[in-house]
């Protein structure tokens, strides 16, 4: 999958959180959701991330790591079908593990982590 075609498919999911998200600013505030229609897309992105919650519940001792990529692909199937999704999740998770585990120096996770506690 080319880059093009991964950001084509990523602009299908919403933005959670802008780039510049900071959690003492913006957790004060009011969640805005628009229109009806980013309204029933918030729904179903909830609902979906409800379904994978279950999911981990009825699996004992499953891994966080797992469950994630898990709601991710039954997102996506939901989004683009499920081969689509198969493609994109492959590729995200090529962008994810690049990004965390080569790009990404220590220094910088660990302020990462330290910010959202």
């Amino acid at each position: 999958m080319d880059e093009t075609e991964f950001r084509r498919l990523l602009d299908l999911f919403p933005v959670v959180r802008s780039r510049h998200y900071q959690a003492e600013s913006e957790s004060s505030r009011p969640l805005s959701l628009g229109t009806a229609e980013d309204e029933k897309e918030l729904k179903e992105w909830q609902d979906a991330w409800d379904k994978g919650d279950q999911k981990e519940t009825e699996t004992e001792g499953g891994d966080r790591h797992d469950v994630f990529w898990t709601k991710l692909k039954l997102v996506a199937e939901r989004k683009m079908g499920a081969a689509e999704a198969e493609k994109f999740c492959k590729a995200f998770q090529k962008a994810y593990k690049k990004l965390v585990y080569e790009e990404l120096s220590l220094d910088a996770a660990q302020r990462f982590v330290n910010a959202s506690k």
